[in-house]
Parts: C-alpha cells; structure tokens; sequence
C-alpha cells in the first residue's frame, strides 16, 4: 500500500507487505512475521488486508484490566 491512504494513527502500523511469485503459480505475501498463500493475483489485495489485520490485532498495546 502507498503511504498516500496511511491515516495517521499512534497505533504501531505493519510492515510494508512482500509478495513472491512461486514456479507452481501460487502467490507467497508476508506482513512481519505473517505468511500467507493465494493461488491468483486478483486475491492479493484482499490478504494482505487480511495478514495486515491480524498483525495489528497482534501487535495492538495490550489493555490493563483491574
């Protein structure tokens, strides 16, 4: 994603996301520590929302209960 659609935010932001194409045709995208597979093109965008998602529910400030 283009730092162009960031919204500042004091929440930590992910990685930037890596996509490998593999000989078998299949789509490799990583955001940190978070892997994920798709088998075409056109579901790129919507894993990397995906892996973008759970690595901020991950990494969020942990809220103190008591």
């Amino acid at each position: 994603m283009s730092a162009d659609f960031v919204t500042p935010t004091s929440e930590p932001q992910p990685p930037n996301a890596k996509i490998r194409n593999r000989e078998d045709g299949t789509v490799v995208l990583s955001v940190g520590e978070y892997v994920g597979f798709v088998s075409s093109h056109h579901l790129v965008l919507p894993k990397i929302n995906q892996l973008n998602n759970y690595w901020r529910k991950m990494h969020a400030p942990q809220k103190k209960t008591g």
